[in-house]
């Protein structure tokens, strides 16, 4: 390539010529790769060294080792504490059930006492009647709900001690149900319960109405046995 002519006094003169060196692609790519090479090279030795020198270096052993103790030491102690705490939950859990049963226990035992007490009283009053005491009473009449639509039914009778012979007769009992809203008596059972007392006599059987049938009501009924009038009667009034 020529340059430009350029006029100089009365000569004629050309405009000095540069000449540049261009390197091809692959050669600069090579030449890069190469310094990339020596970075990463020297990088790693760096690298190598230094661990060498710190496995060398008596202080960081040390440091290393002292480091591994506690790891080790903390590991033992995590797992001593996990261990710990697992059979702490498991004394918990027995405790708990321990004090489930007691506790169930104690209210079962509570009502026992309160059953053996109401006894120990009805015991007590029937030492303590006299000769005129009437020949024949309804001392207790109780209904005890169970589950839908059944019922036990007790009563107790007492005979005074001036009566010379024992009462014989027989009972039933007068039910009043309320079902769909409406009530309506029922006499039971079909067949009368006969009765002979002397002294006292317990009365308990379990009726089952329909589940949907509500309990009001209870009229227990005395016979005597020779003819069908009630000679006794009480009434309980069922709550709930």
């Amino acid at each position: 390539m020529i340059g430009r002519w350029k006029r100089r006094g009365n000569h004629l003169a050309t405009a000095k010529l540069a000449v540049r060196r261009h390197l091809p692609w692959y050669a600069r790519f090579a030449a890069a790769l190469a310094a990339a090479a020596l970075l990463v090279g020297g990088t790693y030795a760096a690298y190598g060294y230094g661990l060498t020198q710190g496995k060398q270096d008596p202080t960081a052993a040390r440091l290393v080792q002292g480091a591994s103790r506690d790891v080790a030491v903390l590991s033992r102690d995590l797992a001593d504490a996990r261990q710990r705490l697992g059979a702490l939950e498991q004394q918990l859990r027995v405790e708990q059930t321990t004090r489930e049963t007691l506790s169930h226990q104690l209210q079962q035992l509570q009502s026992d006492n309160g059953s053996l007490r109401d006894k120990i009283t009805f015991y007590e009053s029937l030492l303590t009647k006299t000769d005129r005491a009437p020949s024949l009473a309804i001392e207790e009449l109780r209904v005890e709900p169970l589950s839908g639509g059944h019922y036990r039914l007790r009563a107790i009778l007492v005979q005074g001690q001036s009566s010379q012979s024992a009462f014989k007769g027989s009972a039933d009992f007068r039910l009043i149900i309320e079902r769909a809203g409406k009530r309506s008596e029922l006499i039971w059972p079909a067949q009368r319960i006969p009765l002979t007392v002397t002294r006292f006599t317990r009365i308990e059987r379990e009726t089952e109405l329909p589940n949907d049938a509500r309990l009001r009501q209870v009229e227990i009924r005395i016979y005597t046995q020779a003819d069908n009038r009630v000679r006794l009667s009480r009434t309980y009034d069922v709550k709930g």
